[in-house]
């Protein structure tokens, strides 16, 4: 009966002891996954998109690289993924700041940096990138994944790439502009009326 009491015990200790290490064991495991992803971020892009003119308009885009980002963005395809294009329609022209090069690809606009000089870096933004278009602001914006892009280290294709949305700022529609100014003149008439 002792014996087999200590044999129970061993085999308790035992488990114990595996279930102790089997922790452990994925404790560490989760540990240099989450070390390996948080090395690993790359490039972590965003951007936003503003318009402006009345035919053809003109879309002036800024885009920015995340602080925790661990690479520099090279390039950004413009309203790409492969395979699928998003603009509502071809662009007629497309410019970029000093140091980068645009080229319009169908229905997207493809950003170079020329050298890394000139990449934008971890928690930095970089505007001056723009392009013409016939389409509305109203047509992009209905326009599906109008905004989906893919930022890269370096030239197209260096690495996996991150795909990201820009992000359209609101412009008010030209009735509800409308609409402001009638508001504003009415208050002006009542305020002189009543002086």
């Amino acid at each position: 009966m002792t014996s087999m009491k200590n044999a129970l015990q061993s085999r308790l200790v035992l488990s114990k002891n595996l279930a102790a290490t089997g922790e452990l064991l994925l404790g560490l495991v989760l540990l240099a996954g989450s070390a390996t992803s948080s090395r690993a971020q790359g490039q972590i892009a965003s951007g936003t998109l503003a318009s402006s003119g009345t035919g053809p308009y003109t879309y002036s885009l800024t885009f920015s690289n995340a602080a925790n980002a661990t690479s520099p963005i090279g390039s950004v395809w413009y309203a790409w993924i492969p395979g699928q294009f998003y603009l509502p329609g071809v662009p007629t022209s497309a410019l970029a700041p000093v140091g980068w090069t645009p080229t319009v690809f169908n229905n997207s606009i493809q950003f170079v940096a020329n050298s890394p000089a000139d990449d934008i870096a971890a928690g930095s933004s970089l505007s001056g990138f723009s392009y013409q278009a016939t389409f509305t602001p109203a047509q992009l914006a209905l326009a599906p994944n109008s905004g989906v892009s893919v930022a890269y280290g370096g030239g197209l294709f260096h690495d996996a790439g991150n795909t990201f949305t820009v992000q359209i700022e609101a412009v008010p529609e030209p009735s509800a502009l409308a609409l402001l100014s009638l508001g504003a003149a009415a208050c002006a008439l009542v305020r002189r009326h009543r002086s």
